[in-house]
């Protein structure tokens, strides 16, 4: 068992902080590593007054292709010392994406769907997800966070084996795009996007050739995006406003994002891409009940 710890720059993101309760309940997956084979990564993160280590840890260690496996993060403090104080984002502890560098997977998942978040995970600071991987290769899974109300956000990339594999990344940068029911259309101010400038994505969404006026919030946003390059090593999470209301904070983050129950047909989100190249833009928008999601590449100069 190995453990590698390296220093990255954290990614700022969209976030809305929230007290959080604590349901009585006694710990029952986090606690059930013990005695398996498990897999670790490790980062530390600078952060604004605070640093933070993120461990990701694997079971089983070596995971493949159309078999349910466990993640779990364990979060600490520059002494090694479980991280207190997280908070609550866009109604949950932890969000964590999930995508394949073919950019034909993507799920977006969080400790929460197994079930409430117990007092030994806060005290632990280790939170599981579950996710079953349905190609071999590599994917990123990112994790996304608040310490004290200030995001961080982290991710890792991981080797799948197995069966089937997946394909090369194609290239495919369309605008206008049928997801489903509905049409989608993507466009940019300004049209090319440079890297290191703030540029303006605005997402037009009809159904049976109508605008859809009845959006509904997901996870108290209008939308949310993961925006990921196509080496992987660029992640932003950020999320979608209505139009008008855009705030002069970068990436779409907001502590607080007040969200009508209905809206549409357009979103917006404000974007810096970090570097030139290719990007994968994933986003998640509510609908009847229904999340759906989009997916567009853009290139960047």
């Amino acid at each position: 068992m190995s453990i590698k710890q390296y220093i990255v720059t954290a990614a700022v993101i969209t976030l809305i902080s929230g007290g959080l309760s604590l349901p009585s309940q006694n710990l029952s997956l986090a606690e059930t590593g013990g005695g398996h084979d498990h897999h670790h990564h490790g980062a530390q993160i600078p952060m604004k007054g605070d640093e933070v280590i993120v461990d990701l840890e694997t079971d089983p260690a070596s995971i493949k292709a159309g078999s349910p496996a466990t993640i779990f993060f364990f979060l600490k403090d520059l002494d090694g010392k479980p991280l207190q104080d997280l908070t609550i984002t866009h109604d949950r502890l932890l969000h964590v994406i999930i995508t394949s560098q073919d950019f034909s997977v993507f799920a977006h998942i969080h400790p929460e769907d197994l079930g409430p978040i117990t007092p030994e995970m806060i005290k632990r600071a280790r939170f599981p997800v579950r996710y079953t991987f349905p190609k071999a290769g590599l994917y990123l899974i990112a994790l996304d966070s608040a310490l004290k109300d200030s995001p961080f956000s982290e991710h890792f990339s991981i080797d799948v084996t197995g069966e089937p594999q997946m394909g090369p990344m194609k290239k495919d940068f369309t605008r206008e795009k049928r997801f489903g029911e509905y049409l989608v259309t993507l466009s940019s101010a300004p049209e090319r996007i440079s890297s290191g400038k703030e540029v303006t994505l605005s997402y037009l969404i009809k159904k049976n050739g109508m605008p859809v006026n009845d959006l509904q919030p997901y996870l108290s946003a209008p939308m949310h995006i993961a925006v990921i390059s196509a080496d992987l090593n660029n992640f932003i999470h950020a999320h979608g406003e209505l139009p008008g209301t855009s705030s002069p904070q970068s990436h779409g983050s907001h502590h607080h994002m007040t969200v009508p129950e209905n809206f549409g047909p357009r979103i917006e989100a404000h974007i810096s891409f970090p570097a030139k190249g290719v990007y994968q833009i994933f986003g998640e928008v509510r609908h009847q009940g229904k999340v759906m999601l989009t997916s567009f590449m853009v290139e960047v100069e």
